[in-house]
């Protein structure tokens, strides 16, 4: 295996961070094809390792991968250079995209008429992505998981606790549904939860901020980025409920044209955060809050590297993470349901999300392709609309 330089390793995965069109799944046959197949910098069974590691942690799949690759490579400061030149193209398109949006689209009628049709799109690839969470994770097979699933649904939207916490109480709860379970069967297996620990977050770092907004960015999405269990869609739905519902830096209208956005430009799709850090701060906020919805990820992947094997072998901890994965698909079924009723205010809409939808299951197409019918049809659909 050859042994790139930092600059070789930087580089590289600034053109895969220009090729991530398409979801997490697209991004990581590229880095997969890339570092196993192309360059041969990692081999197959030690990448699949990596991935089954990464899916149990919080924080983007593919970018992770892209730092476990650098680390293994260059060691940390590899997987640093790795991650930072797979998140870099994408955040200067969507900072870049938001000045335009904010200073002109927001009230421009054309580019109204573009986003159109890519929201339909979103609640389309938001339904799909929840049906392959709900088998990944094993909710439609296993009662016990799809009662933490409906739990968190009606909890997120009777409760006024804050849903972070509430991600991670349904850990904790799964385990206990889990124990009185077994305590019903006939034999009992006491390993189960032998070596099970759930170390704390170390966020204490960020508790003597001061109560201004750039503290409150950087608390935010530190606390997001740590938590975001099951990807990007858990991103989206916290940060619907903080930003939007709580701290008010956008309406529900401009939050969903930034997730067009950032679905129309390549890149993972965490990176809403930086069109939401935008909104609530400019530059900075953008800046502050791509940081540090990625600083967990990067400690995650940098420091528990040595660690990626007896993290798989640990049963407690994937008992835990189970429990916590099931109340992320309540999480996104809640992120849908408020999407569709904010979408769906036109007859054309349901068709387009339907369309799309069908396209999903039956087509399998490349996701950019989904959001590009929908530019298309919507916008076509609102120009008729403007000339009756």
């Amino acid at each position: 295996m050859s042994q790139p330089s930092l600059w070789q390793l930087f580089i590289n995965y600034i053109k895969i961070g220009l090729q991530g069109w398409g979801g997490p799944v697209a991004q990581i046959q590229v880095i997969h094809e890339d570092a196993v197949e192309k360059k041969k910098w990692i081999d197959n069974d030690r990448f699949k390792d990596a991935y089954a590691v990464c899916g149990m942690l919080p924080g983007p799949e593919a970018a992770e991968l892209c730092m476990y690759v650098g680390y293994h490579k260059r060691g940390v400061l590899g997987g640093i250079i790795a991650g930072l030149g797979f998140m870099l193209p994408n955040f200067i398109m969507i900072t870049l995209l938001a000045w335009v949006y904010f200073q002109y689209a927001a009230t421009s009628n054309i580019a109204q008429m573009l986003l159109f049709g890519v929201k339909p799109a979103m609640v389309a690839i938001v339904a799909f992505s929840l049906y392959r969470l709900s088998h990944k994770f094993g909710v439609l097979t296993n009662r016990q998981l799809l009662f933490i699933t409906i739990l968190m649904i009606v909890l997120s939207f009777v409760t006024t606790v804050d849903l972070i916490l509430l991600l991670l109480a349904m850990g904790f709860i799964y385990m206990l549904v889990n124990k009185l379970t077994e305590k019903n069967k006939v034999k009992k297996d006491n390993s189960t939860l032998h070596g099970f620990a759930v170390e704390p977050v170390l966020l204490a770092s960020s508790v003597g901020f001061a109560s201004s907004l750039s503290a409150n960015v950087s608390w935010l999405f530190l606390k997001i980025g740590a938590l975001s269990f099951g990807g990007a869609y858990t991103v989206l739905a916290l940060l619907q409920f903080e930003a939007v519902d709580y701290y008010g830096w956008l309406t529900t209208q401009q939050y969903i044209d930034g997730l067009a956005i950032n679905e129309l430009t390549p890149g993972p799709l965490i990176m809403v955060a930086a069109f939401v850090g935008f909104a609530a701060h400019g530059f900075w906020g953008a800046t502050l809050a791509t940081f540090f919805i990625f600083l967990p990820a990067f400690l995650f992947v940098l420091l528990g590297a040595p660690y990626f094997e007896s993290l798989r072998k640990n049963v407690g901890i994937k008992l835990y993470l189970a429990g916590v994965s099931a109340a992320v698909v309540g999480l996104t079924a809640n992120f849908l349901i408020r999407l569709s009723i904010e979408v769906f205010q036109d007859w054309a809409s349901p068709i387009i999300t339907l369309v799309s939808l069908f396209l999903l299951i039956k087509m399998k197409p490349p996701l950019w392709s989904v959001f590009l019918f929908g530019l298309i049809f919507g916008s076509g659909f609102m120009y008729l609309v403007t000339l009756m």
